[in-house]
């Protein structure tokens, strides 16, 4: 590969890097950095692809998939990367920051995205923000770093030190004060399920059994049906009835009502982030875990007060449990999730992409958590992820494999 004749910076996106100070500078090019200097640059975040979307769905402005007759919103993560960076080069600017470019994208499309941008590199400056270490391209020349928001020293990549961490929990889980009564060995089990929506197929023939104490890991691409899946288990999704889908040694939709099933299920993902918007402290967010409520609207005894403070204790914030949910880093948010959807000792724990959106010290810290969860409680774990995920130490995958007539499952 020739050599690219541009500077290629990129910046790790912690809390001492806040964009708000220091994006809107940069691509209107009032940063005095090589290259990019007096430069006008073009944003690829999905922040700017949801704005589209959003732009399509009031609008009906199809700006990113004209000529095509799709909109953004049916298309792959994939397809829809691949739509803003074909319309961003279009306007020809002069370099390109790229905002956790690899977020919700499985690996294959990480792979060919990351060609693509390598390929790109050698016509005009690139800007990388990144969460993980593996997400720095091989042409990233210089490293930019911050204090206190302000841009600090532009250093070349060879003199760069990533830091690792080597975080251990090492306080025990507290047991549960919860019980669970006739919790079968088999907590769930499919047995030839299909998933037709429309007339397209999305899940053929799965066969997959989930005991207790079982640590599972839910690979595959997006789109493969991991969702579903999840929503079939844990969520109200009317494709599960009529199928043979035992959950607690019941058939689904065999008279118990969701919330029966929910019950017996801790359950994190992303989305539930958005749930959160006002000013819980973290005592409170952990503590109605034992209410399953979004805020704390019953007195809880004393025995639930004194559990909390032990995850309160484990997770290491016992000198900040009066602080706000909101103001803790997306990391921590996560920790706290986890403790709140542990503290009944459910025979379930769902992990719905807990990893997504943090970089290489949460990554550590919360698989540390989840692996702990696996080794010290009784809890199955079903965490699922579109990437590999090096520190988790999941007993079995589970993955699935796109085809037309369907996904299909293979245990590993």
């Amino acid at each position: 590969m020739k050599p690219s004749h541009h500077q290629h910076y990129a910046i790790k996106d912690t809390t001492r890097s806040p964009q708000a100070h220091w994006l809107a500078h940069l691509l209107s090019g009032n940063y005095k950095l090589p290259g990019l200097e007096g430069k006008r640059g073009a944003l690829f975040a999905n922040a700017v692809l949801e704005k589209y979307i959003e732009e399509e769905e009031k609008y009906d402005n199809f700006e990113l998939t004209s000529g095509s007759n799709r909109s953004l919103r049916t298309l792959s993560s994939g397809e829809q990367k691949k739509a803003l960076l074909s319309y961003l080069l279009q306007q020809n600017p002069d370099f390109i920051v790229l905002n956790n470019p690899y977020e919700t994208l499985d690996k294959a499309s990480v792979s060919e995205l990351k060609q693509q941008l390598i390929a790109l590199s050698k016509d005009m400056p690139i800007v990388l923000i990144f969460n993980r270490q593996d997400d720095v391209l091989p042409v990233i020349t210089h490293i930019i770093t911050f204090e206190k928001a302000e841009l600090r020293a532009v250093v070349p990549i060879e003199d760069y030190t990533f830091q690792k961490s080597a975080f251990v929990f090492d306080k025990d889980i507290p047991s549960a004060i919860t019980t669970y009564t006739n919790i079968p060995e088999v907590l769930v089990e499919l047995k030839n399920v299909n998933v037709t929506y429309e007339d397209r197929s999305i899940l053929k023939d799965i066969n997959w059994t989930i005991k207790k104490k079982e640590f599972w890991h839910l690979i595959g691409p997006n789109g493969s049906g991991k969702t579903t899946l999840l929503s079939m288990i844990y969520g109200n999704n009317s494709k599960a009835y009529g199928q043979d889908l035992y959950l607690f040694g019941k058939k689904k939709g065999s008279g118990e009502s969701v919330w029966d099933i929910k019950q017996k299920i801790g359950y994190i993902s992303p989305a539930m982030l958005e749930l959160f918007k006002r000013s819980y402290t973290i005592e409170h967010m952990i503590l109605s875990g034992f209410f399953d409520s979004i805020g704390l609207y019953q007195t809880p005894s004393t025995a639930q007060i004194h559990t909390a403070a032990q995850w309160i204790d484990v997770l290491n914030l016992s000198k900040e449990k009066n602080t706000s949910f909101l103001k803790v880093s997306p990391a921590v948010q996560r920790l706290i999730l986890i403790a709140r959807a542990m503290i009944k000792h459910p025979p379930l724990l769902i992990l719905d992409e807990p990893l997504i959106n943090v970089d290489d010290d949460g990554r550590a810290l919360i698989s540390a958590l989840i692996n702990k969860i696996a080794n010290e409680s009784e809890t199955s774990i079903l965490f699922v992820a579109h990437r590999d995920e090096a520190n988790i130490n999941p007993d079995f995958i589970y993955e699935l494999h796109p085809s037309p007539q369907g996904s299909v499952g293979i245990q590993k």
